[in-house]
């Protein structure tokens, strides 16, 4: 492990706490009364912790644990298959890395905000006026504030989980029986491993859904709709570019979806919805 990247890893790490403890007032939004409950049971023990303390010190553990699974699996798994984080390594190698960020930024912007509007307008379109009421209550308690601060979380930590970790695993796993003439993984591997992130990147926000309505075929569909064409792209990038490609064009796609469009619309952030399932 002597030749491990544990400067890139720490960087992610910290990056993916502080985008943790950066979704927490958003999350809180969405179920209000979670601090209520929280702080009745910590009465009911006898204890007088304010609640949000523990909330805070609760995410920063959890969270910090599972980003550095993913994060250390990840980079593991990113040497082996030949993907990875490249303008952090230029950078900690104290090499120049503008030249590479110019490559993809163009298509990373595209891919945010072009894909933002096309994820938007299935959810205006065909989804939303299906759903469920409650989800439409949910969005409208979220603030400017607090959903500019969930962007970051989007960003990094379901980058770092979904790419860096899921998809890298996938494609690993894959590689090991999928080969290519060089013996690296085949190709299909890649977006064999892209499809399976997509589709565990949709379902794993149901549980968060599964908090604010009842989960139907519909919820469920829409989930893995919205965010299979969100995770299909980002995949596309991390293969073409890497994670840091994939990080800006979520990063994007969660502005559009959480800031620009809810601006425009004044009868509610349907970024908010979107997110609840994904995104």
């Amino acid at each position: 492990m002597n030749d491990y990247p544990w400067t890139i890893f720490y960087i992610l790490l910290v990056a993916g706490v502080l985008a943790t403890l950066a979704v927490i007032p958003y999350s809180l939004a969405m179920k209000p009364e979670a601090i209520d409950t929280l702080k009745k049971q910590l009465e009911a023990k006898g204890k007088s912790t304010n609640p949000m303390l523990v909330v805070f010190l609760a995410s920063s553990v959890q969270g910090g644990l599972l980003v550095a699974v993913a994060a250390f699996v990840g980079l593991l798994a990113t040497r082996a298959i030949g993907l990875g984080t490249p303008i952090l390594q230029e950078a900690v190698a104290g090499r120049p890395f503008t030249g590479q960020i110019l490559a993809f930024l163009p298509i990373s912007l595209l891919v945010g905000f072009i894909g933002g509007a096309a994820v938007l307008g299935l959810e205006h379109f065909v989804f939303q006026p299906r759903m469920p009421e409650e989800l439409k209550q949910a969005s409208a308690r979220t603030g400017f504030w607090k959903s500019m601060m969930a962007c970051f979380y989007g960003g990094i930590v379901e980058e770092i989980l979904m790419r860096l970790f899921v998809m890298s695993g996938f494609t690993w796993l894959l590689g090991l029986v999928w080969k290519a003439p060089d013996g690296g993984p085949a190709a299909g591997a890649f977006w064999l491993a892209n499809l399976l992130a997509t589709l565990l990147f949709g379902l794993g926000h149901l549980p968060a859904t599964r908090q604010i309505t009842k989960l139907t075929p519909l919820v469920v569909t829409r989930a893995v709709v919205l965010n299979g064409l969100a995770g299909l792209m980002f995949g596309a990038l991390f293969i073409f570019y890497g994670l840091e490609a994939a990080i800006l064009a979520h990063f994007c796609m969660d502005i559009i979806m959480h800031l620009i469009y809810p601006a425009l619309k004044p009868s509610g952030p349907v970024g908010s919805q979107v997110q609840s399932a994904g995104s």
